[in-house]
């Protein structure tokens, strides 16, 4: 990672997951900011620069897939790392459709192995 601070943009409406990660990758030099919701994550990212958005699906009133629909048909590139505990095929192709970087489920991967990850895709 360069000297500069990655910004990254965390879309995660569990709390307890929020604080996990806000600690993991501060402490890893990256500038992370918190959201819980899709309409938050719209609003921020039309007022600052990230270099990555990690985004959970199951999202109060806006869900993740939609959010990221959005983003791509307003032309955002964007990476977007989709961070969620759901699985199956069809969230994969959604995921490649609107062209994510990775699909991460939660429970597979300890915050550090999260880290390191993000630290290949940024």
């Amino acid at each position: 990672m360069s000297a500069k601070k990655k910004k990254i943009l965390l879309v995660e409406d569990e709390p307890l997951i929020q604080d996990i990660y806000l600690k993991k990758f501060q402490e890893a030099g990256f500038d992370i900011t918190c959201v819980f919701s899709a309409e938050e994550a719209e609003k921020l990212l039309r007022k600052r620069v990230f270099h990555l958005v990690i985004l959970d699906i199951l999202l109060p009133k806006e869900d993740g897939f939609s959010f990221l629909k959005k983003l791509r048909k307003e032309k955002n590139n964007i990476p977007v790392v989709i961070f969620s505990n759901l699985e199956g095929e069809n969230y994969l192709n959604k995921a490649k459709k609107y062209k994510a970087k990775d699909y991460l489920i939660k429970t597979n991967y300890t915050p550090s192995e999260i880290i390191n990850k993000i630290q290949q895709i940024i």
